[in-house]
Parts: structure tokens; C-alpha cells; sequence
């Protein structure tokens, strides 16, 4: 049976894990060497929570290859959050004199937000990968009879609203990338973004029917000048 790749600390740059707390730490080294671990720890962990649906030859191998993207994917965020860091520095470690206070509160915000994003990033890998890999092999039950199947269109000035009976889903098709405001009115009405079909989509209900009409409405009206 196919085999996850074991997690090596070889396969994260200590040096980088070090540099990244050289200007906040007294023992930046005893740091480097604890995200290395994390590292590890994190990838064998998702490699379990991925083992366990993985009851089959088929699946197993949708498991790996999850694997190995999000290792590569850790791999590449966490150099990214390490390079952040590694422009932090604290007056305990540089000494108190001229110390660039406002530098180094807007470093410290990039950096919580670029970790924040790294750590969200994580657990929306692990949901799509169980996903995929309990999708493997699985058939869909037979449609009722009678039951409607293919797509319906609806046309709101520039926006596409599709109610495609195949996937359950009511589909919203903008052209090109909504403005700020739509796509948070998108995401507070529980509308998800599907890379796959390029379209923000829910299950077909009444509510969500009507509700893509709101916003393809909002979308498409004039934005008052300021």
C-alpha cells in the first residue's frame, strides 16, 4: 500500500527557524530547534487525521498526494512567516536606545497576521484533503424520480445566477472579481467561494435563491459618490 513520506527535520531550514528569533530571544538556536519539531509534529499529525479515512488502496493514495501539497504548501508559508519574524526585535535582546517603536509595531502586526493566516490556512487544508479522500470511490445515490436535474440561468445585469440541479447548489457567476462589500455580504450569508466552478455557491433552498438575487441586485447597483 502506498506510504506517507516521513517528515524529516532536514526538510525545514534551521537556520531560518533561528534568524527568525535572533532579535527577540535570548536562545534563538533553542527556538529554531522547537519550530523544526512543530514542523515535523504538524505534518505526522495531518498524515493521521488523513490515515484514518483512508480505509482503502484508492483512498490512501488521494491521502498522500494531499500529503505531499501540504507539506509542500507548510514548507513554503512557514519560510514566509520565519522571513516575517525575522524582522522583529525587542529592546530586551537590541537594548532601549533608538529603538524604532512605530518600525516595529506595524513588523509585529505583519507578522501576527501572516502567522494568523498561516495557522487558518492549516485547517482549511485538513478539511479539503478528508474531504477528497472520502470522495475517492464514493457514487452518489440515484436521483427521485422526477427529480430536476441540469441548470437554470438567471441573468441580473451583470451577474449569472445558476441553480444547478446536479450539485444541489445555487451558483452566483460575476463578472470578474466582486467589489469589497459584495463579497462581504457573500461570506455573511453563508455563500462559499468554489475555485472549481468559479462561482460563490450554497445549497438550493428558497432562502438561498432569494438571497443571490439581494446581492446580484447590490451588485449591480450604482455606487453613490463620496
Amino acid at each position: 500500500m502506498t506510504a506517507f513520506r516521513i517528515p524529516l527535520p532536514t526538510d525545514v531550514s534551521l537556520e531560518a527557524a533561528t534568524r527568525a528569533h535572533a532579535g527577540t530571544s535570548h536562545t534563538p538556536e533553542r527556538r529554531g530547534e522547537s519550530e523544526v519539531a512543530s514542523y515535523v509534529s504538524a505534518i505526522q499529525a495531518f498524515n493521521d487525521k488523513l490515515a484514518a479515512v483512508a480505509d482503502n488502496e484508492e483512498r490512501m493514495a488521494e491521502a498522500v498526494a494531499r500529503s505531499e501539497r501540504f507539506r509542500e504548501g507548510y514548507i513554503q508559508r512557514q519560510n514566509a512567516v520565519w522571513a516575517s519574524r525575522s524582522r522583529m526585535m525587542s529592546t530586551m535582546i537590541t537594548g532601549p536606545a533608538n529603538f524604532p517603536v512605530r518600525r516595529q509595531e506595524k513588523i509585529w502586526a505583519a507578522f501576527e497576521k501572516k502567522a494568523g493566516e498561516f495557522y487558518a490556512w492549516q485547517d482549511r487544508a485538513l478539511a479539503a484533503a478528508i474531504k477528497a479522500v472520502k470522495l475517492v470511490g464514493y457514487v452518489a445515490p440515484p436521483k427521485p424520480e422526477g427529480a430536476k436535474t441540469g441548470t437554470e440561468e438567471v441573468i441580473v445585469g451583470d451577474v449569472k445566477i445558476v441553480v444547478n440541479h446536479d450539485l444541489e447548489r445555487v451558483q452566483i457567476v460575476f463578472d470578474g472579481k466582486p467589489a469589497p462589500h459584495i463579497i462581504t455580504e457573500l461570506k455573511g450569508a453563508a455563500w462559499k467561494w468554489s475555485p472549481r466552478n468559479a462561482a460563490w455557491q450554497r445549497m438550493i433552498t428558497s432562502n438561498s435563491l432569494y438571497s443571490a438575487k439581494r446581492i446580484a441586485n447590490k451588485a449591480n447597483a450604482p455606487v453613490a459618490a463620496e
